[in-house]
């Protein structure tokens, strides 16, 4: 991993050998494996490791410029990042020295592909609704359950699971192998070059030192902090598809001739350009503010994140809208780059969180503190 990132990761992304590679992908439906190991390679995978275990310690603020930089050639491949990071983060917090100093330094240089295994058929990524269990005997965990959806499940070498232990939610970090059966899910509209997988674990067994947090934390404290760095770099992943639509739409009315009349200058398309480049400067500059507040652990971290991805999400979803009634049927076609971003906008809409969730997380936040404020006046 070179410590000169992100500029040497940044020349990469901004390369147009990676965009032409991305849309290699999306047209074969994956990611290869040797091209996640090549980009790993620049020190894609550790940007959010620390030094000591061999990645690059980035500032969030210049994670969420990678991510924002990848979405906007391959919302697949950013997929991997967020779930990458997410597994990270959670090992780098909160697991013991053991497993930290063993995975951390191979999920950075990408010897090691990890899933984040929570969502389940019957509750979704409703915590409160697990029905995987994390048993524990003598030094080992046995894990037993089903987790539907998952990133780059089908070529993960171990998946960061989420169970119960003895009626407590906890976490796990269990390798692929012999007890563990990977099938794959139906290719989706969007991302559909993410080797989403369903990932069954019949007593797969891992060493009780592959505990993440202690039992009764693993949703409160690792599944929380997790989900919020997740929503963050999901918004930055949406900012970054909102300026690639954006872009597309500035380059088609720039040059497309009506009549006598380039596309750009009728006044209603003016219009629509302004709107779609407002909404995305504002989304990247929230995730840029809110990626400090990450950063900073600040009380308000989790709600912000919610916010951010809320914000960035409708307006990947509202510029790509533009830029589809801009390019009409051009835009439409099956292997046209906005098609792929316009897909990717609407998985960006769920994932993470879908909007109307996280519109209830913004709106409680509000309504508790306006009821804290209420209750200070009455005093």
């Amino acid at each position: 991993m070179s410590v000169t990132a992100p500029e040497a990761v940044l020349d990469v992304l901004r390369g147009e050998q990676f965009a032409a590679r991305a849309t290699a992908w999306e047209r074969a439906g994956a990611v290869p494996r040797e091209d996640v190991e090549l980009l790993a390679g620049h020190g894609l995978l550790g940007l959010t490791v620390g030094t000591e275990h061999h990645g690059s310690d980035l500032s969030l603020v210049d994670v969420t410029e990678a991510h924002r930089l990848v979405a906007a050639a391959s919302p697949s491949l950013h997929s991997l990042l967020v779930v990458h990071a997410m597994v990270c983060h959670a090992l780098r917090r909160w697991a013991g020295r053991e497993t930290r100093d063993a995975v951390l330094p191979e999920l950075a240089t990408g010897r090691v592909l990890a899933a984040f295994a929570l969502t389940e058929t019957g509750g979704g990524a409703d915590a409160g609704a697990l029905t995987t269990r994390i048993d524990r005997d003598g030094g080992t965990l046995r894990v037993t359950g089903v987790k539907r959806w998952l990133s780059f499940g089908q070529i993960a070498d171990a998946y960061l699971v989420f169970g119960l232990t003895d009626g407590l939610d906890s976490c796990a970090l269990v390798d692929a192998g012999s007890a563990v059966r990977v099938e794959p899910e139906p290719r989706t509209a969007g991302l559909r070059a993410a080797r989403l997988a369903r990932v069954s674990f019949d007593g797969a067994t891992a060493p009780a030192a592959r505990a993440v947090g202690r039992p009764g934390t693993g949703i409160p404290f690792v599944a929380t902090s997790c989900l919020t760095l997740g929503r963050l770099c999901v918004a930055a992943g949406a900012a970054g598809i909102a300026q690639a639509a954006l872009d597309l739409a500035v380059g088609h009315a720039a040059t497309r001739s009506t009549g006598d009349r380039v596309l750009g200058d009728h006044q209603l398309v003016r219009g629509l350009l302004a709107d779609a480049a407002l909404a995305t400067e504002s989304a990247a500059l929230y995730v840029r503010s809110a990626a400090k507040e990450v950063e900073d652990r600040a009380p308000t971290a989790a709600v912000t994140a919610a916010r951010a991805k809320l914000l960035a999400s409708r307006a990947a979803s509202s510029v790509t809208a533009t830029a589809s009634r801009l390019l009409g049927a051009e835009g439409q076609t099956e292997h046209h780059p906005l098609a792929r971003l316009a897909a990717a906008a609407r998985v960006h809409e769920v994932i993470e969180g879908p909007t109307e969730v996280l519109q209830d997380v913004v709106a409680t936040a509000l309504l508790r503190n306006q009821g804290a404020a209420g209750k200070g006046k009455q005093r």
